[in-house]
């Protein structure tokens, strides 16, 4: 929470966006960290239709993610008033990244990676914007 802030205490909605948004980061990074050490595997390449280099532009994609969730997830919890905006331009980035694999992985498991973030996404838009709470929280810290 900020100095000025007149609420003593966060929603627990925003706790819970705060700990969904940290659970992104980790598994945009394991996403990352698998892509890595199988970006060889020509069974995986075979199965994916991708290039090396495809998995490499991914791999980068989804560690600019990940460390974009920290950031934004870790001033999300210490009640920024900037805070709801910038998960807003986050989780627009992760949408549209989101919108590429879908397109691009057709038919593997980052296609189900991307649709589950969507949907992630928009519960956690809903949750910051939508919600009394949170707008009374964010209001309040301003």
């Amino acid at each position: 929470m900020t100095e000025n802030s007149t609420i003593s205490t966060r929603p627990g909605v925003v706790t819970f966006v705060g700990v969904v948004l940290y659970i992104k980061a980790v598994l945009a990074a394991v996403v990352a960290l698998a892509l890595v050490i199988e970006r060889n595997n020509d069974e995986l390449l075979s199965v994916m239709g991708q290039t090396s280099d495809t998995i490499w532009y991914t791999v980068i994609g989804e560690i600019i993610v990940a460390v974009l969730l920290v950031w934004v997830a870790s001033a999300i919890m210490s009640g920024a008033t900037w805070a709801r905006l910038a998960v807003a331009i986050v989780l627009t980035l992760r949408l549209a990244f989101a919108t590429y694999w879908m397109i691009v992985h057709i038919g593997g498991g980052l296609q189900w990676n991307a649709l589950l973030s969507a949907g992630i996404a928009f519960f956690v838009l809903w949750a910051l914007y939508a919600t009394s709470d949170s707008q009374k929280y964010f209001e309040g810290a301003a």
